[in-house]
């Protein structure tokens, strides 16, 4: 494990600021032709591979997630490896050093919660995408689906990372969701977060991809809400996805979700988004469905009274807003604590974000890294503070695009994480800067996507 820690260190530690008239990129942290993982035993390692269980070509990542663990030596890099098909050992671990380089993912917190595949419910059946919130606690949003199978009710699963404990079980009601739901982003919010908190009111949002629908999930009562929005919808225009040259259909719905700040770390009082739903600073949901350009905005105040929601899930309409388009898809996206978003576009694939205090528009959309062969297809995205107290972007990549037209070639590498400090993103800058993504860029008409 010596060389991953020192790979990690060398993260903590890196000090000088990239130049904002520099060629950015993000570092590479790990890249695979293909995922491994780490067995038991040799034995149940063969088993898998003999029953079916493990079939090394079915193995994508989505989602990365990082644990520090108040030490270098202790800190896990978190993958998901969603059971989109049979043949998948393991649904959620965490990077262990295979060789120097090379890494295999360890499951989490151990075998036996993934080995039943489905056929009890007490363990993890397949997940999508996690969140670490502010208290050490690891939130694994479990679809209880296999392939097209469902095996389980989607539930939501909270470890307790200092000793990797489940502290929380909650099965939702099978009045919240439907035959075609799929459970994938949860973001979550703490109110009483630590030193000072009990860590004990939470809310968990979490997005039902195909049931366009968006599940509150209350840690005080543990009670969950449903809420249905005609912008939880895709925009069939924005169905086919064009990526590096290869096309594929997919009708996805409410997909990425990011938190605004629970405060600015400045006092500017022209916050456009403000402005525009005429409302005094607030905290806000930023949505968007996969297939859209359209991002949207609802008050978690909205979000967070039940009572509105009880008896009729789709209740207040318009107070959910539509605050701008991009003109193209994107997946994934997180912001930062000064209220930067930030997310990857199809084409150009970029890592572009996006400064809260300005209307979203593309020419206030900035690309901050643009790299046609690394940012194939940002699956997961997440900004974590490390030991330093320094934001970091950590994303996952995955060539989607081959996976769903059947032309990966795992000779090449296919999937990557890759990582890069806010700072040095944004040149020593608290606001989102870099040149706007229409300044030399012209967006392809939607006849082009065309597959």
């Amino acid at each position: 494990m010596k060389c991953y820690f020192l790979l990690v260190l060398s993260i903590l530690l890196k000090s000088s600021i990239i130049s904002c008239h520099q060629r950015l990129d993000l570092e590479r942290f790990i890249e695979w032709n293909k995922l491994d993982f780490q067995f038991p035993s040799t034995k149940l390692r063969n088993e898998a591979i003999a029953h079916g269980l493990f079939v090394v070509e079915n193995a994508f990542p989505i989602d990365v997630d990082v644990d520090y663990r108040g030490s270098v030596d202790r800190s896990r890099i978190f993958v998901t490896i969603p059971r989109f098909s049979e043949g998948i050992p393991v649904t959620l671990g965490y990077l262990t050093e295979k060789s120097k380089n090379d890494f295999m993912i360890k499951p989490y917190p151990d075998y036996s919660w993934h080995s039943s595949h489905g056929t009890d419910c007490d363990g993890i059946t397949s997940v999508v995408r996690t969140a670490i919130d502010d208290c050490n606690q690891l939130y694994v949003l479990d679809t209880g689906i296999i392939g097209e199978t469902k095996k389980c009710p989607p539930q939501l699963l909270v470890f307790n990372l200092v000793d990797d404990s489940l502290v929380r079980r909650y099965k939702f009601p099978d009045s919240q969701y439907t035959e075609s739901s799929l459970f994938i982003t949860p973001v979550v919010d703490v109110k009483d977060s630590s030193p000072n908190g009990k860590c004990a009111d939470a809310k968990v949002y979490i997005a039902d991809v195909t049931g366009f629908s968006l599940i509150v999930y209350d840690t005080l009562t543990d009670k969950s809400w449903k809420i249905q929005n005609k912008l939880f919808y895709p925009y069939p225009e924005f169905g086919t996805f064009t990526i590096a040259g290869e096309s594929f259909d997919l009708m996805d719905g409410i997909f990425g979700l990011a938190l605004s700040p629970k405060q600015f770390s400045n006092d500017d009082n022209n916050n456009a988004i403000y402005e525009f739903l005429n409302r005094p600073y607030e905290r806000f949901l930023y949505f968007h469905s996969l297939a859209s350009g359209v991002e949207s905005v609802v008050s978690l105040n909205l979000l967070n009274n039940h009572e509105i929601w009880e008896h009729d899930s789709e209740s207040e309409p318009r107070a959910f807003k539509s605050i701008g388009t991009r003109t193209i898809q994107t997946a994934a996206q997180a912001m930062d604590k000064n209220g930067n978003l930030y997310f990857v576009t199809m084409y150009p694939l970029a890592l572009v974000c996006w400064d809260s205090l300005t209307r979203y528009s593309p020419e206030n959309i900035r690309i901050l890294v643009e790299n046609d062969q690394t940012l194939q297809f940002a699956s997961g995205l997440k900004i974590v503070e490390n030991l330093r107290g320094m934001e970091e972007l950590w994303v996952v990549t995955n060539r989607l695009q081959k996976i769903w037209t059947e032309t990966i070639n795992f000779n090449e590498t296919n999937f990557r994480i890759q990582h890069r400090g806010i700072r040095e993103l944004l040149g020593n800058r608290s606001r989102c800067n870099g040149r706007p993504i229409r300044s030399d860029f012209i967006f392809p008409a939607f006849g082009s996507f065309q597959g």
